[in-house]
């Protein structure tokens, strides 16, 4: 946030009021130079800040709503809104950490488990070995029981490596690829593209509204409609590969935001193959049931917004930064535009 905004002073806000802008201030009452008439401008502002996701720029926006609403224009309402800007800001942060955290527990917990099978793989190859020695038996038959012992415990070892691997790699509630995954992915997907000189798209999806539907229905049913979305993406992605032998890569970008790239796909066919995804989870019908199985409620309906970019025709220089941000463009215009449907990136008007 603007320094000078955080600290009261009014003169860089005044020199960014427009004659209109100041006449509806005005007329709700802001009062003139003030630090208040900074902030609400600062905010008002954010839909032209890139590094906000979309829920931010809602919500901040929201906040100057219920300030002009209200008309409490006090150093205690000040100070409460400061807070709450920087909660805002913040949250995306504070939502990775968390996610992180998360990853990392339940990766510890599987490394402390693959040491203790380790122990014991170790503990039985030294019996077999004793038990080799000890029986006196043809050294070449003694050989191949030691050989076959160091074969299992070496075979469990890469296992246990492999699956260490592709733990770190997997968002551990939808079960598709993570965040991490995805930014290992796409950079090198880029290089492909730029390399090759075909098309690489990505899409954005993001789920309408996910905070009400929460609210309402529950953080477990919340997680469930994050599962069934990260099912399609995945069922979506290996119909293609099965098909039409063509890599598509589906992630949980953040929160109820997914991403999925396509490589050699353009972003017309991307779209098309949007707006598919798009339809599906608008015709998926969600079941509540109770512990007991129970039916509580059903043909609950969740709805997704998703922004579609190109690399080579969409950034103004080819990079994972610039595609990423296309798509989240595109992505805002389509929420922006009433949600529940596929918009592609628009290059800004000269």
């Amino acid at each position: 946030m603007n320094k000078d905004v955080e600290r009261g002073r009014p003169q860089a806000a005044a020199s960014m009021c427009s004659e209109a802008v100041c006449a509806m201030l005005d007329r709700v009452g802001v009062p003139r130079e003030s630090k208040w008439r900074g902030l609400i401008l600062y905010m008002r502002g954010i839909k032209d800040y890139d590094f906000l996701d979309n829920e931010q720029k809602e919500r901040l926006q929201a906040l100057v709503v219920e300030v002009l609403r209200t008309r409490d224009f006090s150093d205690a309402k000040f100070k409460e809104v400061i807070k709450a800007n920087g909660q805002i800001l913040s949250a995306p942060w504070n939502q990775a950490l968390t996610r992180t955290l998360k990853e990392t527990a339940a990766l510890v917990q599987e490394f402390q488990e693959t040491l203790f099978r380790h122990k014991g793989g170790v503990q039985k190859l030294e019996n077999v070995t004793v038990e080799a020695v000890e029986s006196g038996g043809d050294v070449e038959r003694m050989l191949g029981t030691i050989r076959r012992g160091f074969k299992e415990m070496a075979d469990m070892i890469e296992r246990d490596a492999e699956k260490m691997v592709a733990m770190s790699l997997t968002d551990s509630l939808t079960g598709i690829h993570n965040r991490r995954a995805f930014d290992d992915h796409i950079h090198k997907a880029v290089a492909a593209s730029v390399d090759t000189r075909k098309p690489l798209s990505l899409f954005m999806c993001d789920i309408d509204h996910f905070k009400r539907f929460n609210d309402e229905h529950g953080h477990r049913i919340g997680d469930q409609a994050l599962v069934v979305v990260g099912a399609i993406l995945k069922g979506f992605a290996e119909e293609i590969k099965r098909l039409e032998d063509r890599d598509v890569f589906a992630s949980r970008y953040g929160g109820e935001e997914f991403a999925v790239t396509l490589a050699d796909v353009g972003r017309e066919e991307a779209e098309e193959l949007a707006e598919i995804i798009r339809s599906k989870i608008e015709r998926y019908n969600f079941v509540i049931r109770d512990p007991d199985g129970q039916i509580l409620a059903a043909g609950i309906k969740i709805n997704v917004s998703i922004g579609v970019a190109e690399l080579l025709a969409d950034c103004p220089s080819p990079g994972v930064g610039h595609l990423v941000d296309a798509a989240d463009k595109a992505l805002y215009l389509a929420k922006s535009s009433g949600r529940n449907q596929v918009c592609a990136y628009q290059r800004p008007r000269a």
